[in-house]
This record gives structure tokens, sequence and C-alpha cells, in this order.
């Protein structure tokens, strides 16, 4: 692994405990055994870490999420939607450190990431969307744009934080993820399914 990468893990677990602020350059040199010297000669500064971190694991979650809208888009409306929400929250339960850094983030302002304007939500999901209203499966007065922030904000939150409700806590991940891309795809469709 590369001084680079083994800097990133490093900076990822310390960032999603502490935050940009709260995590001092000595706590990622102490976690990687890395020379100071290379987070500058890497990123240039603490903020360009940060950056470099948010970018890494966000970017990893966008590509594979890319993939499966791209089979996605294929299903039938219903079908296709919750094969996405499904595949949204297991990438996001299987990167731990997904939902801390994201809640950093936000404690810091958002200054990090640029918010997403509509035309960057991904397209394939809104082409499901669109089909599912005009073949009367999804209700035609939920805005895509509320389902996909609403979709996002559900699925990133309940992986890291199901642990705080022990009756949550209690349920296998997989049957969790189930019933919430139920209760979404429901509201979707008014749960006439």
């Amino acid at each position: 692994m590369s001084s680079r990468d083994v800097l990133l893990k490093a900076a990822a677990e310390e960032f999603a405990r502490s935050g940009l602020k709260g995590t001092r350059i000595r706590e990622i040199v102490q976690r990687s055994g890395v020379n100071e010297r290379m987070i500058y000669h890497h990123f240039g500064s603490k903020e360009g870490l940060f950056k470099a971190v948010m970018e890494d694991a966000f970017g990893g979650v966008g590509q594979a999420l890319r993939e499966v809208l791209a089979e996605a888009v294929r299903l039938e409306p219903y079908e296709g939607m919750r094969m996405a929400f499904t595949t949204l929250f297991d990438l996001v339960h299987s990167r731990p450190l997904l939902v801390p850094l994201a809640l950093q983030e936000g404690i810091g302002g958002w200054g990090v990431r640029p918010p997403l304007a509509a035309e960057q939500l991904p397209a394939q999901l809104r082409d499901l969307h669109e089909r599912g209203v005009a073949a009367g499966i999804f209700r035609s007065d939920v805005d895509f744009d509320v389902l996909y922030a609403t979709t996002v904000i559900t699925l990133m939150a309940t992986p890291g934080t199901a642990g705080r409700f022990s009756l949550l806590a209690e349920r296998s991940m997989d049957e969790l993820r189930d019933q919430i891309v139920a209760l979404l795809l429901d509201g979707l469709t008014g749960g006439d399914r």
C-alpha cells in the first residue's frame, strides 16, 4: 500500500472520530506510521487531506451506485427502485466510516463537497421515477428531488444510527434494510403494492 493510501485510511479514521478541526496531524502520523512531510507532499494541507478522504469515501459509493443503476434502469420502475435503494443501503453499511465522515462534514458546514444540484442527481434513478409516474405505479405528487434527498438521508442514517435503538440493533441489517426500503417504496407508491 502506498504512503498516500495509508495516510487516507488513517486520516479517514481520525476525521470520522474528531472531524477536520478536532483531528491533529500528529494523530494521523501516529496512526499511519508515515512521515508528516508526506501529508503535505500528497495533499498540501490537513484540509487537502480531509477533502481527499471525503472524495475517496464518497467516490467509491458513487461509482458502485452508477454501476448498479445501469442495470436497475433496465428493470420495471418498482423493481429498479428497489434494487437502487437496497444497493445504496448496502454500500453505506459496508463502509462504516461513511456516515461519521458525512456527519463531520455537516458539522463543519458542508464546505468540502459542493451541494448537489438537481442536474447532478442520478439520471437513471430519475428515469425510473418518471417511468413509474407515467405508468401510474408511483405517486405523481412525489417530487424526484425530494424523493432522492429523503432516500439518501434515510438509507445513510440507518446503518450508522441503528445501534442507538435496541429494537433495531436486534435485527439483522438485511431485515432492517428490507423494511426501510419497503417503507420508502410504500411512500412512493401510496402503499398500493
